[in-house]
């Protein structure tokens, strides 16, 4: 049997130094049949000892054999806790590893003045920033929210701050998931800044948190720490990474519906048909295989509330026995989902503003956002 090398960590005792020699193994079997060591046995000796097979009195008296499956288990134990903390210093690595080349990142891209991404753990230093790179606004603020509606704090803050940048010449338009619809606090948020100058879409489909100023700095969620804070963020400067988050924005705008702050009336949908966006979106998911637990996630709604709007889908179909595999089926089949696939077309088709444009694929200089709504 070959070699090994004795990990001096290993909790315990430590584990033998060498695996059993044929050397060891034949003293072990001279031993058990009463014969006497000899001078040349020295080292298989020692391989037997640190294996737990014999026993060295005390006295110099003829080494004493000991059982070698107990003694083969101990060390299989031994062996299995040593073998599950280097797994665990394994698994730990690359998490370790990531946070020091970040912490290397930044230091080298602050030491050369050209910081093309910057993390931001604490959420206090996130909102300081990200009000300082609104109040620096000249031309532009596109913002994406998925993560529900606005706080009436959010609201006390946002109303001045907004107006401001607004009276500065600022273009603002601002994208929400469809269940903002509902809430009070964010239809009088979007009430009192649509007159203003801020255009609202809403969109059933989720989509990623992005805050764009002036097409020069972006903030985005983050998906590069692990288990970084929930509101951590990234600072983006990198010009290349900004015009892709932008492009990203556009492609959302389009395909959402414009909003102006009134509440949804139950039952009304926004687009005509007999379903809500969201309605619509819930059946989406479904019928592309979610959960009602996934597809809730997928929209950030409760899962009362998506029971409650497939209970408004029976409704609207007439249908209140349905089970959700058939609701699932009639929307496959149903003219609203083919009109709604027409109008999205259509939409992609336009340029960001509402009116008629240039197509998407011409190949010439993208055409500035409108200031529809």
């Amino acid at each position: 049997m070959g070699e090994s090398t004795a990990p001096k960590d290993a909790p315990g005792r430590a584990l033998p130094g060498q695996a059993l020699s044929a050397a060891a193994v034949d003293l072990y079997g001279r031993l058990s049949t009463g014969r006497p060591t000899g001078p040349a046995d020295g080292e298989a000796l020692e391989q037997l000892r640190a294996w737990g097979m014999v026993a060295l009195p005390e006295d110099g008296a003829r080494p004493v054999p000991l059982p070698p499956t107990a003694a083969a288990w101990s060390v299989a134990r031994e062996a299995l806790v040593h073998l599950q903390e280097q797994t665990r210093m394994l698994m730990e690595l690359p998490g370790a590893v990531e946070q020091l080349n970040l912490a290397f990142a930044q230091s080298r891209t602050r030491a050369a003045g050209t910081t093309g991404s910057e993390f931001l753990s604490d959420r206090a230093e996130v909102n300081e920033r990200i009000g300082a790179i609104l109040a620096s606004a000249r031309s532009e603020l596109l913002g994406a929210h998925p993560h529900g509606p606005r706080t009436r704090e959010q609201m006390d803050i946002g109303v001045p701050r907004d107006t401001a940048a607004l009276e500065r010449g600022v273009r603002y338009r601002t994208l929400y998931q469809d269940a903002v619809r509902d809430d009070v606090v964010t239809c009088e948020w979007a009430s009192t800044m649509a007159p203003r100058g801020v255009h609202f879409r809403t969109l059933a489909d989720p989509f990623e948190r992005v805050v764009i100023v002036d097409e020069r700095v972006a903030i985005i969620s983050d998906y590069v720490v692990p288990d970084a804070p929930e509101g951590a963020a990234w600072i983006i400067t990198d010009r290349a990474m900004v015009a892709f988050c932008k492009h990203a924005f556009e492609q959302e705008w389009r395909r959402a519906s414009p909003w102006h702050g009134q509440r949804r009336v139950r039952g009304q949908s926004p687009e005509g048909g007999l379903l809500s966006q969201l309605q619509r979106a819930i059946l989406r998911a479904l019928s592309e295989g979610e959960t009602q637990d996934g597809a809730a996630r997928r929209l950030q709604v409760s899962t009362r509330k998506l029971q409650r709007e497939l209970d408004l889908v029976r409704a609207a179909w007439a249908l209140p026995q349905a089970t959700v595999a058939q609701l699932t089926f009639r929307w496959a089949t149903s003219p609203e989902r083919e009109a709604t696939r027409e109008k999205a077309a259509w939409r992609r088709s336009l340029t960001p503003g509402d009116g008629p444009g240039l197509p998407v694929n011409r190949p010439a200089t993208p055409a500035r956002p409108s200031s529809g709504p």
